[in-house]
């Protein structure tokens, strides 16, 4: 039997506290003297995929609902489907308590070994992203979850706002440590620290 490790390129530097091995990922549940937000928590270990067809629309990937139009979100079965443009979707499963077994047709590529996934959480969200990025994440008009398709920190990313106390993003895991540094640097006015996975899936249980 090969025992398969995966690595997630980030690594925070403080101490953890519990840690779990689930599906070949060491996955940090919670840190050291943890206390309030805002956190930022490295969930790269949560399947993701991008999915692509022709006709979008009538599609139902693991029966999942498909957003009408390009930058709409939903949130179904605590799993999230963005719609990115007329043939593309990404669909991210939040949490690994019920995971997903992809059917072998072309049109889904497993994107969660390529990609890093990261969640801003907590109170002070909107202060912690205006310190990384000029997108506009917090737009009244709109309605959460949506989607915006942009640069924070200049590294092309996908950002979801799900919530006034959450966002999402998903990178190219090359920039994985660099990105994740660079944020604990820059919203250090904003007492952005470390966050286990515990601290998401407490959250995520709420809603």
């Amino acid at each position: 039997m090969i025992t398969v490790f995966r690595q997630s390129p980030i690594t925070f530097h403080c101490e953890a506290a519990e840690k779990i091995t689930h599906d070949g990922w060491e996955i940090v549940l919670a840190f050291e003297g943890e206390s309030e937000g805002p956190w930022l928590v490295d969930l790269s270990h949560l399947q993701r995929w991008d999915f692509q067809h022709a006709n979008l629309d009538l599609k139902t990937p693991f029966g999942l609902d498909m957003p009408a139009e390009p930058g709409q979100v939903i949130l179904q079965d605590e799993r999230l489907v963005t719609r990115m443009n007329r043939t593309q979707a990404a669909i991210w499963n939040l949490t690994r308590s019920n995971a997903l077994e992809v059917p072998e047709v072309m049109n889904f590529t497993d994107l969660t070994d390529a990609h890093c996934m990261l969640a801003v959480l907590g109170q002070g969200v909107s202060q912690v992203m205006e310190n990384v990025s000029n997108l506009d994440l917090f737009r009244p008009e709109r309605q959460v979850p949506f989607l915006t398709q942009g640069p924070v920190m200049h590294v092309p990313c996908q950002v979801v706002t799900v919530a006034v106390d959450c966002v999402l993003m998903t990178f190219s895991r090359g920039y994985g440590q660099s990105f994740a540094d660079a944020m604990l640097h820059a919203a250090s006015g904003c007492k952005l620290r470390p966050g286990g996975e515990e601290v998401f899936s407490r959250w995520l249980s709420q809603k």
